[in-house]
């Protein structure tokens, strides 16, 4: 592919933020009840607790099919919207400021095919939320385990452990006035034998002291890791599993010798992935990317458990090459990413510009209208280069389509419960990604 291809990308991405600005600005309040309609609710986010707080003033875009903007409105003060949804309403964007990396940044998402509904809760990260949260420093001494455990890695709450480092600060904050557990993971450096999982709860540890991690944590017939039997149709891939918990996912680990173990004794819901990364290679603009990825749930860790990853790279680089070469910013551009429709529900181009980006999601075949976004967010892309983009293509075995799956996660984000669905268990996932220079 030459670097006319790529670059024709770029510039539909970028056209696409320009256009004849807003053609209507209102809020949702005053506007006269009409039906169907459109409603959501906004929060910030913390990154570090669950402290949240209402948005207000989001940008709430309803797009023509042609991409042209009907009409937009801002989230109230409470963070609510509700707006009218037309005969020719077709595309729906939500844009708001976030604050990470001690940096604004903006998070665009556009629904190509929208309907009218209840699209849930929509959250934003703002780390100067984390003001709010209560933290501490839990300082382990880690010495007997370097010493009996001398062949394993250790992992604390999902990051590993550098066993030079005696003293280890783990940085817990509390969730509705609590410490969640702290999960230990010791997985073996070579292959053939047992991992190991313990637990400590810091809410009964007096954390101003240094707490010394006992080897006794891990003793016991319900500490020791089951191995799964786990076929995979490539041989360069890796392994990854997790528990899905009331305290969200915990013992993710890598496995580098392949050789997946689960605690089903200590957690009952244990998920395992495969994943796939191949260079594309680049030129002058930038460098291409594939990743594949199958997560499957563990139902009877008796039972072999087959991760069949995706494995459409050139399927994928055949379309996103054909759509470089098309990408012109006027009018729709037609897509089809429906070569693995069995497994996969959804289509995104994402662009990104530093922390910022604008996702675009569909079906997984369809058109890219050129959008139109106002004018206060045109400048965000418009502006400056383009740093990535992003073609990607992902599913969930318990979803029958692309509307289930939109349907399923905004009960998921108004649900009280702290554990995700089971219908989010199985998933499939592609991207092909340009990284600029």
């Amino acid at each position: 592919m030459g670097k006319g291809c790529y670059a024709s990308a770029l510039v539909l991405l970028l056209s696409g933020c320009g256009g004849s600005g807003d053609s209507s600005n209102s809020d949702t309040d005053g506007v006269l009840p009409s039906s169907p309609r459109l409603v959501m609710d906004v929060e910030n986010t913390a990154n570090m607790c669950n402290v949240s707080e209402k948005k207000a003033g989001v940008d709430i875009i309803v797009h023509r099919r042609d991409g042209s903007i009907l009409s937009s409105y801002k989230s109230d003060a409470k963070g609510h919207v509700d707006v009218p949804w037309s005969s020719e309403a077709s595309h729906l964007t939500v844009a708001a400021p976030e604050f990470f990396s001690g940096s604004l940044s903006w998070n665009i998402r556009t629904d190509l095919n929208a309907k009218a509904g209840d699209y849930g809760i929509y959250r934003f990260t703002d780390e100067r939320l984390n003001n709010g949260c209560e933290c501490t420093d839990i300082n382990l001494d880690i010495s007997e385990i370097a010493t009996v455990y001398s062949n394993y890695n250790l992992y604390a709450n999902n990051a590993y452990i550098n066993p030079v480092l005696t003293y280890y600060p783990l940085h817990a904050c509390k969730r509705d006035n609590k410490f969640a557990p702290v999960n230990f993971v010791l997985i073996p450096k070579q292959s053939g034998a047992t991992a190991y999982a313990g637990t400590i709860d810091p809410n009964t540890l007096d954390l101003s002291q240094v707490v010394s991690l006992s080897s006794s944590i891990f003793e016991g017939e319900t500490h020791e890791g089951t191995l799964i039997n786990i076929d995979v149709n490539s041989s360069n891939y890796s392994l990854r599993s997790y528990s899905e918990t009331e305290y969200g996912r915990q013992n993710w680990v890598t496995w580098t010798t392949k050789e997946v173990q689960l605690f089903p004794e200590l957690f009952n819901r244990n998920l395992v992935s495969a994943s796939q990364r191949i260079d594309l290679g680049g030129n002058d603009i930038g460098y291409l990317s594939y990743n594949g990825l199958t997560r499957r749930a563990v139902v009877d860790t008796s039972s072999k458990l087959s991760l069949n990853l995706p494995l459409n790279e050139n399927l994928m680089l055949n379309e996103v090459t054909r759509l470089m070469g098309v990408m012109d910013g006027v009018g729709n551009t037609n897509y089809d990413f429906s070569f693995n429709s069995a497994n996969m529900q959804g289509f995104q181009i994402t662009l990104g510009q530093g922390n910022s980006y604008w996702a675009i999601s569909g079906p997984l075949k369809g058109s890219i209208p050129d959008l139109d976004l106002p004018t206060h967010l045109q400048a965000i892309f418009g502006n400056s280069s383009v740093s990535s983009m992003s073609f990607y293509v992902w599913g969930y075995g318990g979803m029958a389509d692309l509307y289930h799956l939109r349907s399923e996660l905004s009960k998921s984000s108004r649900s009280n419960s702290p554990i995700r669905s089971t219908k989010f268990d199985n998933y499939d996932y592609e991207d092909i990604t340009l990284t600029i220079y």
